[in-house]
This record gives C-alpha cells, structure tokens and sequence, in this order.
C-alpha cells in the first residue's frame, strides 16, 4: 500500500496546463498574425479598420483572461490534489481516526501522528493552500498574510504569474507528498512490523 501511494502523481493536471498553455500559445500567434496582416487598402474607410482592429483587441484580452482562469484552475487543482490525497493516504494508515483530526492533518496543523510542518516541502503546500483560498474567496488577490510570509506576493495585488508559481510549487509540493505518505505509513499503529515469530524445534547435530 504504501508503495501504491507513492506512485501517485499530478500527470493528468500536469497534461491540463500544457494543453492549455499550448492553446494559448497557438491563439496568440493567430491573432497576432490577423493583425500584422492589416492593410488599409482592404478596408472601405478608416472606421471599418479600426474596428477590426478594436476586435482583435478584444480578441487579445479575452484570451489573456482565459490564460489567467486556467492558470488559477492549476492552482485550485493542484492543491485539491494534495488534500485529496492526504485524505486516502490517513484513511490507509490511520483508519479509525476521527473527521476533525483528519481536517487538521489535511490543513496542515501539527497533530501528534503527523506534524506536517516538519516535512519537507510544507512551505511549499502552505503558499499552495493560501493561494487556493485566495483565488477561491478573495477575488485572486493577495492579502497581509501572503505578503508577509512569501516573498513575490504583493498585498491587495492582482496574483501574477500563476503559471510561473504551478511550476515553481510543484516538484517541492510532489517531494512533500512523498515525504507525507512515508511519515503516515512509519507512525501508522496499522502497519506496525509484526513481532517476529519464535521458531521451536530440535537442532540436529
């Protein structure tokens, strides 16, 4: 079971985001070239050139929107990931625990089966989970306590680069998910060795 855990992985998140930077990538150079692509003399008046132009530039933002959305999913994705996952592995390891010490566990608060804070890769789940709220419940904006804790993030701030911080947050985010299912399955009182069974008999000379 425990190497079952372990061999989890964020693959089809991971396919998400490069199909969509793709997309995005593709959407770019089209309209890039419908613009370059202009000439005055296709146009019956200058107004008529001006509003394909305004709708590419509609075209332009819209799709900036979109990258923004999908980039913001990852990140909402990826920490549902983390807690989903938390969760099998605690009902393997730990099964009669109780739903609020399960909540705590997930939310990363210290416990005494698991202090996530002292496994690698917490920082990184943490600015995953204050981002997830943030996106979620405060219009991706960052706040006092983001700002304060992780550098890059600026209060009362649109969040940038999402795309960037996926990326960036990802492998530590993997490394901490290993580094979790191994400390639950070693405290685990399920998965505790069984005592070595005493061996009787005559020992022939």
């Amino acid at each position: 079971m425990r190497t079952v855990h372990l061999m989890y992985s964020f693959n089809v998140l991971d396919e998400f985001h490069s199909l969509l930077s793709y997309a995005a990538i593709q959407s770019e150079n089209r309209i890039r070239e419908q613009y370059e692509a202009i000439r005055a003399e296709n146009f019956e008046n200058e107004d008529h050139l001006e509003g394909y132009k305004a709708c590419l530039e509609d075209d332009f933002h819209q799709l900036e929107e979109a990258k923004k959305l999908g980039h913001a999913l990852a990140i909402t994705g990826l920490y549902r990931h983390v807690e989903t996952q938390k969760r099998r592995v605690l009902k393997t390891t730990f099964p009669d625990m109780g739903k609020k010490k399960v909540d705590k566990i997930v939310s990363g608060d210290p416990q005494n089966e698991i202090d996530c804070t002292k496994l690698i890769g917490f920082a990184a789940v943490d600015e995953l989970r204050m981002l997830n709220n943030l996106i979620k419940h405060a219009g991706s904006k960052a706040d006092a306590d983001i700002a304060k804790k992780y550098s890059g993030w600026v209060e009362n701030m649109e969040l940038q680069d999402l795309d960037k911080a996926y990326e960036r947050l990802k492998p530590l985010v993997k490394q901490f998910m290993r580094a979790f299912v191994n400390e639950a399955f070693d405290r685990s009182p399920a998965f505790e060795a069984a005592p070595a069974k005493k061996v009787t008999g005559f020992i022939r000379n």
